[in-house]
Parts: structure tokens; C-alpha cells; sequence
């Protein structure tokens, strides 16, 4: 009799749960829609309250659906985005602060001119930048008086969404490196919280979760005993197999996501790219660089927002109606540039717009801009030393052939897309199995999966140079 796993993934759109069978298929799965809230420009947040009762629902309608009772939980969630909650009464004290909230801009501003940039740096592999988690803590505890008062009677806890969703089920305030080392709080090299950043950020040791491994067993649930924890985008790391250095995966979803496995990678990095935790398996840690591009599917929404496109299955088809963008250039820097330019400030542009160009020039140029911002991660993966030999897409950008093929040539790398595209989701099954002790990480090297193949085939450096230029005036601009 098979034993079934269920996955959480809650990402920023929609929190689904997927259940698998022992071999890896999903036998059902259910989704619901999360609201985000917009109360100020630059500002971005959700209800933690309603992230953990839509992830139930979705939990519920699919063990309802495949019939069974999973014995395992894994979760893979949004990374970055921080809750605060009371312990003893279980409210939230503030909207979960979601990862594109630019609030602490100001405070990430004032550290750097005091001389604190290299040594959060070093510690934490990730660049002095509201993105992360420590900007949004400090706001909280200096803007919210329900947080303030909370803290000096020992009664806040912060985490990110998976710390928050474990507690929920089990009580237990617990997290996973994966996670951890996107806080701007966790030293990556000693795997604990820094006490001179925690000093810095202002944030009391006793409110942050204690971090485990990845394949930790998190605690019981009424869905399953929690076996497994993984950030979505080192879970997709893993789902889409990329187990050896050198090997990239890249997910486009709302940003576009740009991860390489750099296994025992021992140097801080350079030109602006992150090093984070990709999975601590039983104390077997593996690092990973990243680039995090910031507005990818963002850039597609926005052409439906000012009806450019109605729906997203015109995309590809106009996009194919013109053999190039003929001189047209877009910046997907509609929240700021992240890797590996770094510029919050930065703001989107077209270039080298004339009354000759349709609204499919429109199209293409932002296709090929989702392209051409992932080749620059890639660059800068090689100037750091890594050797790119696979690059794999998953997510729902990654179903358009034409931006996958785009990517190919620009890169001058074979890309695999592979059949099932729910790496996330799978990644946290993998980790699940790893957990349950029913495979070792190495077995993972033997699985096989159907996948597509794209060859490069175009030369378009001449395009992705002029993009180049392109992204130097978004910059000049924001200046």
C-alpha cells in the first residue's frame, strides 16, 4: 500500500498542496488565491492569518480529492516575507511584510553609510538590500507599538512564512537554514543567529525560530508528520535535479529566480550576486549562488494591467507574429533592479520606442528582457568561477518556448525544461523522502524525467549588449 506525502507550496500568488505517491506523481492537488495588499507605494504586504487558512484549505480539499491520508508534510514556501505573532494568544501583530516590500530602503541606506555593508555581507552572502528580512523585523519593532510592548514581555515571535505555518500546526517554533539565511540574521558559515547582526537589526535571540536541518522532523499535524522544509527557490534547486556545481535552475514566476549549485563554495561572492544556504541534509550543507530578478512574470502582468495583452495565451503567439523587437528595449525594473545590478531605486523603461513599433514590438521586447536579465545572472556566475553546464526552467514563464529558446541563445547553454513543471513542489518532496529515510540525497542522481531540450541556435549577443546599455540608463535615471 502506497504512503502518500503532502506538500504545501505557499508562494506569493497562491498557497496549493499536492499529494504524491511514493514514485513521485501527483494524485491531487487544490489551490486557492492569496490577496496581497498595497497600503502605500513601495509597501507590500498579506494576511498571515489568511496564508495559513487558505494553505488548510488547500491541504483538506486535496487529501479529500485523492482519498488517502498522507502520513508526510513538506512545505516549501515564499522566502524573505516576515510574520510577527503573539505565542500565548496566537494573533499576528502585523501583516505578514512581503519580500518586494521596499520599507526598510531607508534603513539599509543609513547601515551602509555607517560602515556595516562588508560584514553583513561576509556573514550573510547577501547584499545590504530591503529585500530581506531583517529591514522588515527593525520597521516592525520601531512602527508597530503592539510589537514594541509585545517584546519586553517576551511575547513576540518572528519568522518567516514556513516558521509561521509549523507553528500553526504543531507549535513549535522552528525553522530550517534554507530559509534562515535569507533573514540577513543567520551567519552561513558558523549556521546560527549572529549576535552582532541581531545587535545591529535590533532583534531579541529568543523571538526568532531555532533552525534545524532541512530534513528535520518538524513536528505532528493532523495532515502528516512534517519531515521537510525548503525555501521555494533552493527547493526548485532540487527539484529540477540540480545536485552537482555548476548546474543552474532558473524559475520564472513573479520575479524570475536564478539559482546555481555551488556546492562546498568557500568565497564570499562578487558582482552583486547572493550566496545562500541551498539545504542543510543532516548536517551536509550545500551552498548555492543566486540571482533574484526582481519583476519577470510581474512585467507580464503589467502588459495585462494597461491592456496590452488580455490574457496570458496571447503572449507567445504575438510575440512569434515579428522576427525580433526591432530595436525596441524593455528594463524589468518595475520594483527596483536586483541581481546582479542592485539598484532598489531603479524604475522600468522602454528604449528606442518610434511609431513603426506594434504592440507585439511591446510584447517581444519584454520577452526578450525576461531573457536577457536571467543571461546576466549566468555572466556573473562565470565570472565567480562556476563552470554552467545545464540550465533548467521550471514555472509558468518557462512554458513559453519562445523566451526558453531566447534564453538558450543568449546563454550559449542547453536548456531543460522538463514535463511536470511543479519543481517547487517536488523539490519538497524529495526532501520529504530524505526525511522519511525511503531515499539518500545521492539516489537523486538516478531519477530520470521527460524533458524538452533547447539548443542554442541564434546569435543574439548583439541584442543582449544593447540591452545591457539599456539597463545603464535605467540606472542614470533613478539617479
Amino acid at each position: 500500500m502506497s504512503e502518500y506525502t503532502v506538500i504545501v507550496d505557499e508562494g506569493t500568488t497562491s498557497t496549493r498542496a499536492m499529494v504524491f505517491n511514493e514514485d513521485g506523481i501527483v494524485i491531487s492537488s487544490a489551490r486557492r488565491p492569496l490577496k496581497t495588499l498595497y497600503p502605500k507605494p513601495g509597501w507590500v504586504e498579506q494576511s498571515a492569518e489568511e496564508i495559513y487558512t487558505k494553505s488548510v484549505e488547500a491541504i483538506q480539499e486535496a487529501i479529500k480529492k485523492c482519498r488517502c491520508m498522507p502520513k508526510i508534510l513538506g512545505v516549501t514556501n515564499q522566502r524573505e516575507t516576515v510574520v510577527a505573532w503573539d505565542p500565548k494568544t496566537g494573533e499576528t501583530l502585523y501583516n505578514a511584510i512581503v519580500w518586494r516590500d521596499k520599507r526598510g530602503q531607508t534603513l539599509c541606506e543609513d547601515l551602509r553609510a555607517k560602515g556595516y555593508e562588508d560584514a553583513i555581507r561576509y556573514k550573510t552572502g547577501l547584499v545590504l538590500d530591503p529585500y530581506f528580512s531583517a529591514s522588515k523585523i527593525k520597521w516592525m519593532i520601531d512602527n508597530v507599538p503592539v510589537i514594541a510592548e509585545g517584546l519586553k514581555k517576551h511575547r513576540v515571535k518572528f519568522g518567516t512564512i514556513d516558521s509561521y505555518l509549523v507553528w500553526k500546526l504543531t507549535g513549535n517554533h522552528l525553522t530550517e537554514p534554507s530559509n534562515a539565511s535569507r533573514m540577513m540574521l543567520f551567519n552561513i558559515s558558523d549556521f546560527a543567529w549572529d549576535e552582532e547582526l541581531l545587535e545591529i537589526f535590533g532583534v531579541p535571540f529568543e523571538s526568532l525560530p531555532e533552525v534545524n536541518f532541512s530534513n528535520h522532523d518538524f513536528g505532528s499535524s493532523k495532515y502528516g508528520e512534517i519531515l521537510a522544509i525548503v525555501g521555494d527557490q533552493q527547493s526548485a534547486l532540487l527539484g529540477n535535479k540540480c545536485i552537482s556545481p555548476g548546474q543552474v535552475k532558473c524559475t520564472y514566476g513573479t520575479g524570475a529566480f536564478v539559482l546555481a549549485n555551488a556546492g562546498k563554495f568557500k568565497k564570499p561572492p562578487s558582482t552583486g550576486l547572493l550566496k545562500t544556504i541551498a539545504w542543510n541534509i543532516s548536517g551536509e550543507v550545500d551552498y548555492a549562488l543566486e540571482g533574484s530578478i526582481l519583476s519577470s512574470g510581474e512585467s507580464i502582468n503589467w502588459l495585462k494591467r494597461v491592456n496590452i495583452i488580455q490574457s496570458d495565451d496571447e503572449i507567445e503567439s504575438l510575440a512569434r507574429s515579428i522576427s525580433s523587437s526591432e530595436g525596441l528595449f524593455f528594463v524589468p525594473a518595475l520594483d527596483g533592479l536586483g541581481a546582479p545590478r542592485w539598484i532598489p531605486r531603479a524604475r522600468g523603461l522602454f528604449v528606442g520606442l518610434s511609431a513603426f513599433h506594434t504592440r507585439a514590438h511591446l510584447v517581444r521586447s519584454v520577452i526578450d528582457s525576461m531573457a536577457f536579465s536571467v543571461a546576466e545572472v549566468i555572466d556573473a556566475f562565470r565570472e565567480n568561477g562556476l563552470l554552467i553546464s545545464k540550465i533548467s526552467v521550471d514555472g509558468g514563464g518557462a512554458q513559453n518556448s519562445l523566451l526558453v529558446q531566447i534564453l538558450a541563445d543568449a546563454t550559449n547553454v542547453l536548456v531543460e525544461r522538463p514535463h511536470f513543471h511543479e519543481m517547487t513542489a517536488y523539490g519538497a518532496f524529495l526532501m520529504s523522502g530524505i526525511g522519511a529515510k525511503r531515499w539518500k540525497f545521492e539516489d537523486l542522481r538516478n531519477l530520470k524525467s521527460s524533458s524538452d531540450l533547447f539548443k542554442p541556435l541564434n546569435d543574439v549577443r548583439d541584442d543582449y549588449s544593447k540591452w545591457l546599455r539599456s539597463e545603464d540608463f535605467s540606472i542614470k535615471w533613478s539617479e
